[in-house]
Formats: structure tokens, C-alpha cells, sequence
């Protein structure tokens, strides 16, 4: 890991120096469009990760990433997740009664995806450990663990969870890194003739640090809203999944601390709770439903309600 990490930060010094001294004149050090860069490849990476402008946003909206290449972009980020898996000792599950009950509830939400067409195929693993956890990765690949099925208590609230990873796919939040870049080897291509994008994703240090944090937390709260509106939508009670937070609060009583929820992957699990409560309320103002499924023996049978419903 060492050498990957010098091998990035060595190309991230070399791309913003040179860009800069090139497209300068007489060797004077020009106004960058990513000011702050040259010399310090850390920044580079938290650049990656951090909080992005009104104009980078706008910016960031043109450039189109190829179902190719984001395909391409997740097979990397699988495949380090898979070694670090195996490196944990935890088993990574791709057939049986959980993969195929996870399948079906994802078929149920991916209709209301704006960009299902983009995904003909989603592929879901569940991962043999206790943690209480699901992932997702471009190109359309889910990962669950065996500890949220535990955790969830009922399908209503593990498929809130599914659409909030499936949203994630649709917003393309997990490709905002590769789309800045991109936008960083387009603005200063003259400088950066050799950087290869594909080829820096593929460093041990920028998959490890994207694995570690792999969205922001407006990200993660846009996913929450989609988990529970089209949970909703499809006729489950989305107050499941704010209990599911709530009681993730109270299992991990994480004191707050002034100032760190902007440092947060992740809101905080009442602050979640509170959101989707309110924004139930919201859904029922809307469109208000009289009964909403809960389906506790089907997450217990592994049976979905779209095969059979069970009195609540």
C-alpha cells in the first residue's frame, strides 16, 4: 500500500506542477482552475472527496461517463472490496435463499429508478457478518450484509435500505470523484499529457480512500429520501425505516460533538430517523394511504410480498 500511495501522490504532484508551469507564461506560476494543488498531493485526494462549488457542480454536470467505463470504474472498486472481505475472514455469499430474496425486492423499487434502463442487470451479494451495513458500486453491483437482515426487523424496512443503495446507483453519486477527474485532466490537458484516469482509480490509495468514504453526507441523505419515497410508492410503511435508524442510535449512543456531523460520512442515525418522519408526513399529505405494509414474516421466511403478503 505504501508504494501505491507514493506511486498516486507522485502523479498528483507532477500533474498540478507542470499543468500549472506550462500553461503559464515565461514558467510564472498561472491562476488554476483547482488552485492549491501543486506540490501537495494530499490535497489532491481530499479535493477528490471534499465538498464541491456551485460552479464545479455545474460544470461537473457535462461530463458524461460511458456505461463502459463506469462499468469498468466498478469492477476495480468490487474487486478491492472482495480482497478486503477475504482479508477480514468474512464470506461472501453470491446464490442462495438471501441473494434471491435481496433480488426480488430490488426488482420491486427499480422500476422508479430514472435511469433503470442504464442497469439491465444488478448483481447482490450478502457478505456472512454480523455488521449492520449494504454497499453499492457503479455499474450496478449491491452488497448486503447478514447483519442488516438480522437488524431490520421487517421487509419494509430492509427494502428502504435496498432502494436507498439503489438510489445512490441512479444519482451516480459514487462516480462524482472519477467526474472531477476527468474534469482535472480536461482543463489541464496540456500539462497532463501521461495522466491516465482509469489507471490512477486503479491505485491501491484511491480505491482504499473511496472505500472508506464513498459518499458525501448530502449524498447520503438525498439516497434516504428516495429509500423512503419509493418504498412508499410501493406500498410499504417508511416509518420501518426510520425506526431502523433510530435504533442504530440507540445501539451506538455516539455522543455528538460540536461540529463533527460535517466531518460524518454518514448524518446522524436520529437525525435520519427525524428526516424520514417528517418526511412521511409529507408522503401522506400527498397521497395519503390508509394501510402501508410492514412484512415482518416475510423478511423472517425470506418470502417477498410480491409473492405473498401475510397479515400484519
Amino acid at each position: 500500500m505504501i508504494g501505491f500511495a507514493f506511486f498516486a501522490c507522485l502523479i498528483a504532484s507532477r500533474f498540478f506542477s507542470t499543468a500549472e508551469a506550462q500553461n503559464s507564461p515565461s514558467g510564472t506560476t498561472a491562476p488554476s482552475r483547482f488552485p492549491g494543488f501543486a506540490g501537495q498531493p494530499d490535497k489532491f485526494l481530499e479535493r477528490l472527496f471534499g465538498e464541491s462549488t456551485a460552479e464545479e457542480v455545474k460544470m461537473m454536470e457535462d461530463v458524461d461517463i460511458p456505461i463502459k467505463e463506469e462499468r469498468d470504474f466498478g469492477r476495480a472498486q468490487v474487486e478491492a472490496y472482495l480482497a478486503h472481505l477475504d482479508r477480514e475472514g468474512h464470506r461472501v455469499i453470491r446464490k442462495g435463499k438471501d441473494v434471491e430474496y435481496l433480488k426480488h425486492l430490488v426488482e420491486t423499487l427499480k422500476p422508479m429508478m430514472s435511469h433503470a434502463r442504464r442497469y439491465p442487470k444488478i448483481t447482490v451479494y450478502v457478505v456472512d457478518s454480523l455488521q449492520v451495513d449494504a454497499r453499492s458500486f457503479p455499474g450496478g453491483t449491491l452488497f448486503f450484509f447478514k447483519g442488516l437482515l438480522s437488524f431490520a426487523e421487517n421487509e419494509a424496512a430492509l427494502i428502504g435500505i435496498v432502494g436507498h443503495e439503489l438510489s445512490h446507483l441512479d444519482h451516480g453519486h459514487i462516480l462524482l470523484p472519477l467526474k472531477r477527474t476527468k474534469l482535472m485532466e480536461r482543463t489541464l490537458a496540456d500539462g497532463a499529457a501521461a495522466f491516465d484516469a482509469q489507471k490512477f482509480w486503479s491505485s491501491g490509495t484511491a480505491l482504499t480512500r473511496l472505500m472508506g468514504r464513498p459518499f458525501r453526507p448530502e449524498d447520503e441523505a438525498a439516497a434516504d429520501r428516495d429509500g423512503a419515497r419509493w418504498s412508499y410508492q410501493a406500498g410499504y410503511d417508511p416509518r420501518e425505516l426510520a425506526a431502523l435508524f433510530y435504533r442504530l442510535h440507540q445501539r451506538n449512543k455516539s455522543p455528538k460533538l460540536p461540529m463533527a456531523a460535517f466531518f460524518r460520512t454518514h448524518p446522524y442515525s436520529d437525525d435520519r430517523h427525524d428526516a424520514i418522519m417528517r418526511q412521511y408526513d409529507e408522503l401522506q399529505q400527498a397521497d395519503p394511504r390508509d394501510t402501508l405494509y410492514r412484512g415482518k414474516k416475510n423478511l423472517a421466511q425470506r418470502i417477498p410480498r410480491s409473492q405473498q403478503e401475510f397479515p400484519d
